[in-house]
């Protein structure tokens, strides 16, 4: 006949293989023999939590604590179980019963500051956390989540102190030097966030993250050409639109169209593309003379934003060079009546005019360009030439 002390065995046994199933069913059996052993209640809380069934992991921890109530292991677990199940204060009650019984343990005071910080509450995760390096500065994990609240309130100063002390630590760990460039864009000084995006890069180059973080400062900086590498490594594997978008803008300012049009072609593919992208490659094919094709994405931008004036105008301008008069005075028309003011465009309205042979509508336009453009000297010719 096996013993309780076998069954226990035999428990704890196919609890390292991970047969929780059997573990359960040794740990019960034992239990039906010694309803009162506290560790064994413990044992088969554990192998229930192991294998998904939390709340009767929780009866079981409780069995335990009632016939033992300074089972450390049990308090620790019993609160960790609490917290991973959302059970926030609950686990606090739990936590601070344990450190009752053992105030100094290291273990139990992390697990606290853990479970503040999950709740939000980073003045006390703070204490506890300044508490652990007090007595252990050298706690790297603690000291990263200290760094960490700070950042999130916006304490940059203190954040980047913390880091720096954990990287000296990890010299090697892309993860802080990334959050260092972070924290250091925060405080907008750009010079050291580069340095440690460019470290973090170093250390890791699949850090996809880091490498847009690196791009957008090179862009601000107008390095064009490194943040065009930075952001082309960031896309090879975030198939990003606002990435491609970016991309698309730089290329247009290096004079790289064709490229420019296939990045923003890949915005409209994944569906991502607003007014702006179909009026950046409306601009690009009027520049390169593909009148018909710029007609088009204007218009789509129209479609998304039909109030934008400078589009209207864009497209009265193409239809003016293709000779079109009637669609370029449609346009130039609707853009006036939405606020434009440009004396260009009453220049060319008067021009149209003209070539109606109606010569009070030319002066008229003209002399609302000139009051626009004074310097003007070829409408000043005209009206000259019409007794203007």
């Amino acid at each position: 006949m096996q013993t309780v002390q076998d069954h226990i065995n035999l428990g704890l046994a196919f609890t390292v293989s991970k047969n929780f199933g059997q573990a359960i069913s040794e740990f019960e059996r034992a239990l039906s023999i010694n309803p009162d052993d506290a560790e064994v209640h413990s044992h088969l809380a554990n192998a229930l939590v192991s294998k998904g069934d939390y709340e009767k992991g929780v009866q079981e921890y409780e069995k335990a604590l009632k016939l033992n109530p300074m089972n450390m292991s049990a308090l620790m677990r019993l609160g960790r179980l609490h917290a991973n199940m959302g059970k926030h204060e609950k686990a606090l009650e739990e936590y601070k019963k344990a450190i009752e019984v053992k105030p100094k343990d290291m273990e139990l005071k992390h697990a606290l500051g853990d479970l503040y910080l999950k709740m939000d509450n980073y003045e006390e995760a703070l204490k506890i956390y300044r508490d652990i390096l007090d007595l252990k500065p050298e706690y790297s994990e603690v000291r990263f989540k200290t760094g960490y609240i700070y950042e999130v309130q916006k304490k940059h100063t203190e954040a980047t102190a913390e880091y720096e002390k954990v990287l000296q630590a990890n010299p090697k760990s892309s993860g802080i030097n990334s959050m260092l460039g972070n924290v250091y864009r925060e405080l907008k000084d750009y010079s050291r966030a580069i340095d440690y995006y460019e470290k973090a890069i170093k250390l890791n180059p699949s850090e996809t993250g880091v490498a847009y973080n690196l791009g957008i400062l090179y862009y601000n900086q107008g390095k064009f050409e490194q943040a065009l590498k930075e952001l082309q490594r960031s896309k090879s594997t975030v198939g990003n639109s606002d990435i491609c978008l970016l991309v698309g803008e730089i290329y247009g300012k290096l004079g790289k169209k064709k490229e420019a049009i296939e990045e923003y072609k890949k915005v409209a593919e994944m569906g991502a593309a607003d007014a702006e992208v179909h009026k950046a490659l409306g601009l690009i094919y009027m520049e390169e003379g593909q009148q018909d094709e710029a007609i088009i994405e204007y218009k789509k931008a129209l479609d998304k934003k039909g109030d934008d004036v400078t589009i209207l105008e864009n497209i009265g301008n193409i239809y003016y060079k293709k000779v079109m008069y009637k669609e370029a005075k449609d346009y130039f028309t609707k853009s006036i009546e939405k606020g434009r003011e440009n004396g260009d465009i009453y220049y060319k309205m008067g021009n149209m005019a003209l070539k109606e042979s109606k010569a009070e509508d030319a002066k008229k336009y003209w002399k609302k360009s000139l009051e626009l453009n004074p310097e003007n000297e070829i409408v000043k010719k005209n009206l000259k030439l019409l007794g203007g």
